[in-house]
Order: structure tokens, then sequence, then C-alpha cells
């Protein structure tokens, strides 16, 4: 198990034919074609098990970008109270996989700010344009529900959650 997680944290995995590959970039499958074996799944305590089926506040869900257009069309990526940062990079909080003109990291990023019940759009420090109703963004807009996002060669939807009728904090602090 303690090899598995090493092997893990370096993202190098070895596939059944021996051959290593960065599992970070190519997921279970290796350039060969075979897929990676699964790891044994971990045994947990009822009490681990009821500890991880609760979310805390950060975690909750606040809104949608959903893909129109581009190779990941019909796909939704959700969007968390804060910010947002979005990129094709594993380490993004919204990762954009197969456009190849999504920026690695800070592409853009959208920001929920559960105070205001607004949502704002902003750009972010990578060489990658962004635009917000087919107009350039150069500093923070608010979003409304069902703005276009154009990132590289791709098209998305705001689909809000939370706003000005709702927000998670209406339910908690009840």
């Amino acid at each position: 198990m303690a090899e598995q997680k090493q092997r893990k944290l370096k993202a190098i995995e070895i596939c059944p034919e021996g051959h290593h590959y960065n599992s970070s970039k190519y997921g279970d499958t290796c350039w060969c074609g075979k897929k990676l074996d699964p790891p044994e799944p971990e045994e947990l305590t009822p009490e681990e098990l009821t500890e991880l089926s609760y979310l805390d506040e950060k975690s909750w869900v606040c809104g949608w970008l959903v893909c129109i257009k581009g190779p990941n069309k019909g796909r939704g990526y959700e969007i968390r109270d804060g910010k947002n940062f979005i990129g094709s990079a594993s380490s993004m909080d919204i990762q954009i996989i197969g456009d190849r003109r999504i920026e690695k990291k800070n592409h853009a990023v959208v920001l929920y700010d559960s105070k205001a019940r607004k949502t704002f759009l902003i750009p972010g420090d990578s060489h990658g344009l962004v635009y917000l109703q087919d107009e350039i963004i150069f500093e923070p807009k608010q979003m409304e529900a069902f703005n276009k996002i154009e990132l590289g060669e791709s098209l998305f939807r705001y689909a809000p959650l939370c706003g000005g009728e709702f927000d998670w904090k209406d339910i908690v602090e009840k």
C-alpha cells in the first residue's frame, strides 16, 4: 500500500507490460494501450466512512460551467465558494483537458463571493484570453445566469445555483 501511494506521488506508473508513463498526464492508460491495474480498495471503519460523507462548507457546489462547444461538449464543471482556478493542469480547481489552447495554470478564475452572493469571471495571469458574452475581459466581471464564457477553443455557459435567491448560508445558519 505504501508503495502505491509513493508511486502516485511521483505520478509515474508502471503498466502491466513494464512501461513507465506519467499517470497525471495520461490517466490509467499507458502509451501502449494497457490499463493500469486498479488499486486495492482501502478498508475504512464505519466512523471514517461517516466522516468522509460530510463535506465542509467550502466544498458545496455554488454553480457550474457547462461546455457547449469544444472537446468537452456536454461536460459540467462545479464552481465552489471562493476562487476556482481554471486550467488544464491537475492542480487546477477546474481542470479542462483536451483543449490545447487552454493554459495549464491560471487561464481564468471563477469566483463565487458568498457574502455578496455574486459570481465573477477574472482573467488569469497566463497568456490565455478570456471572453464573457463575446467581449474580452481584462478585469473582474460579474456573471449572470447562462452567460457565455470562451476559453481557448471551448465555449461554456454559466449555470448558477447560489446567488440572490439562495445561498448555503441560508440553510447552515438556520
